[in-house]
């Protein structure tokens, strides 16, 4: 099982025999898996099962077949010698060691290399279009099944004209022996301008085909033109080699022809350098900036290893082996080996600070040096130092703390004091503008009370004044201090008249003035800006919605038409400054820049 398509029949002896009746072809299928039922002859049949699975081996029925029968490449005449011009393909279908395959060309001519392995065509030798324009090479592919089966195909190579003479270089060492493109050994430390090689580089072809040019891909090397076509290779001026960055390198040289179009040739120079002593010894421990090294005079056993040098260099050549020099200031009984270390062999009679000023040879004599400052010193000292150190610690934190604490009290105790000079000041001004207004309101009723009394004495009194000084103060953006004084005439009739000229006789004068300090507790301030008078400051007509804005201005002589006008005028500003600073902090007008 299963029976189609199956190459197996099973014959039915007495010993079944599966026999094959169909040839195979691994090509087509390399297994088969059968499946074989036994079954018994009792009343109730039972049967057995078993997988047999046939592996079908090759053998090398198949040959080699070509991609195509037949193949066609075109090559300019200067292509460069050893290029793939193209790559055979053939294929077996057997496997293993049948269908590994082998290519090989007849080629009389010797033009050209086939690899037997990856069936790439190589050019061997130079073409010239001049001298043959085609080449028929016949290809063979052999596997290496037993027995080894083959089969062939057809390359026929087209040659295309193109300027086809490239420049030839020619590559001499000083000593005029030929360059045979082997690396060469150079020292890094080669002095600048001395000359490698002698490069000659020509072109068969004439005029301008023939006169070539030759560049350098590294600017250490440069071409030193000699005469027609001669070159010097020399080492730069830039800075040149270094062994312990770049071991190896490829210098590439460019010579191209002035045809059209152009053709060129490089030449790699493989340079392998070599290491000069260059570097001087490079300390690694200890570091140049190491702390100072602390030797406990009670404690310190002798001979005493101080430290060990750590040194490197960077030359490869070195073997690692220097000598050592010291010198020590003050004098200090020391020992320094040849493998780096330093060695205290006795203790001085005097402890103190010594400087070990230490120099490091190379083979080559580069040196490098390092100083060593080696404080000896009793421990019973760095006790006591520790001691104090940590004591001092203390002390300066509490000292710290207290002084924090003083300042802060300091700044306290002058805040509260600008405060209580603030209010002091602001009491005080209050009471003088009380003390004003009450002086004035005597003097009013004064006045009054003898007005009828005083007819006949009118003129002599009209000319006399009582002067009220009022100082108004501003926040410092103005000029300086104004000083404003108003006299205050008796007047026969104590009218009041407003900025809009309107007699306002129907109230009494004592009225007006209690109407016009409720107008001030009430929050509303100033004059109406669209009427007001310059020499007005503030009108006693509380009905007026206008008002809008306080404005103090010095009065204008000429806006003040009669006496009564400037009495009641002088008296309204009085009252209108009292009112404001005793209202200050209730009222909208809360200016800071007007003291009064």
């Amino acid at each position: 099982h299963p029976s189609i398509n199956n190459p197996f029949r099973l014959i039915q002896t007495n010993k079944p025999i599966l026999k094959l009746i169909e040839s195979l072809d691994r090509e087509i299928k390399s297994n088969y898996l059968l499946q074989l039922i036994a079954d018994d002859g009792g009343s109730t049949p039972l049967s057995g099962q078993q997988r047999i699975e046939i592996l079908i081996t090759d053998v090398n029925d198949n040959p080699p077949v070509f991609d195509r029968s037949l193949y066609q490449q075109s090559i300019a005449e200067n292509n460069k010698i050893n290029t793939i011009i193209l790559q055979i393909h053939a294929s077996d279908r057997d496997e293993y060691e049948n269908t590994r395959i082998s290519y090989s060309i007849e080629d009389s001519t010797g033009t050209f290399r086939i690899n037997e392995y990856t069936g790439e065509l190589y050019l061997i030798k130079s073409l010239d279009y001049e001298k043959i324009r085609s080449y028929s090479i016949s290809i063979t592919a052999r596997d290496h099944g037993i027995p080894q089966l083959s089969n062939y195909a057809q390359l026929i190579i087209d040659v295309t004209d193109v300027n086809d003479n490239v420049p030839n270089i020619l590559i001499t060492n000083i000593n005029g022996t030929h360059y045979d493109n082997q690396p060469i050994s150079l020292l890094e430390c080669t002095p600048k301008g001395t000359s490698l090689f002698y490069i000659y580089a020509n072109d068969e072809d004439s005029n301008e085909n023939g006169r070539v040019s030759c560049t350098l891909n590294d600017t250490r090397l440069n071409l030193i033109y000699l005469t027609l076509n001669a070159y010097s290779l020399q080492i730069s001026d830039l800075p040149v080699f270094d062994f312990e960055i770049q071991q190896f390198i490829n210098i590439e040289l460019n010579c191209t022809d002035y045809g059209y179009p152009s053709l060129s040739k490089i030449v790699l120079f493989h340079i392998n350098l070599e290491d000069c002593n260059d570097n001087p010894p490079d300390i690694i421990s200890p570091l140049p900036f190491n702390e100072t090294l602390l030797i406990h005079y009670e404690t310190t056993e002798i001979p005493y290893i101080i430290t060990e040098f750590v040194v490197d260099d960077r030359d490869r050549f070195q073997l690692n082996t220097f000598t050592y020099s010291f010198t020590v200031t003050p004098f200090l009984n020391l020992t320094l080996n040849n493998n780096g270390t330093l060695i205290l062999c006795s203790m001085p009679l005097i402890m103190g600070l010594y400087i070990v000023n230490v120099t490091v040879y190379d083979s080559g004599n580069l040196t490098s040096s390092i100083s060593i400052p080696i404080n000896i010193h009793s421990i019973n000292e760095t006790i006591i130092l520790k001691k104090f150190s940590m004591e001092n610690t203390s002390l300066i934190l509490i000292l710290s703390l207290f002084i924090i604490i003083f300042i802060a009290s300091i700044l306290i105790g002058i805040c509260f004091l600008i405060a209580f000079l603030l209010r002091h000041n602001k009491q005080s001004k209050k009471s003088l503008c009380l003390c004003c207004y009450s002086c004035c309101n005597i003097q009013q009723k004064s006045i009054r009370n003898s007005s009828c009394e005083s007819m006949n004495s009118s003129n002599e009194r009209t000319d006399s004044l009582q002067k009220t000084t009022i100082e108004v103060l501003d926040d410092g953006r103005n000029s300086s201090n104004r000083i404003y004084q108003y006299g205050v005439k008796e007047a026969n009739d104590l009218r009041v008249i407003n900025t809009r000229g309107i007699d306002q006789g129907d109230f009494s004068y004592s009225e007006k003035v209690e109407r016009y300090l409720t107008h001030l507790n009430n929050g509303i301030i100033g004059i109406d800006t669209t009427y007001s008078d310059e020499g007005v400051y503030g009108s006693s007509d509380i009905s007026s919605d206008q008002i809008q804005q306080f404005t103090i201005r010095p009065p204008s002589i000429i806006s003040i038409p009669s006496s009564q006008q400037h009495y009641q005028d002088s008296l309204k500003r009085f009252e209108q400054l009292y009112s404001l600073v005793e209202h200050r902090q209730q009222t909208a007008f809360t200016s800071d820049s007007l003291y009064v």
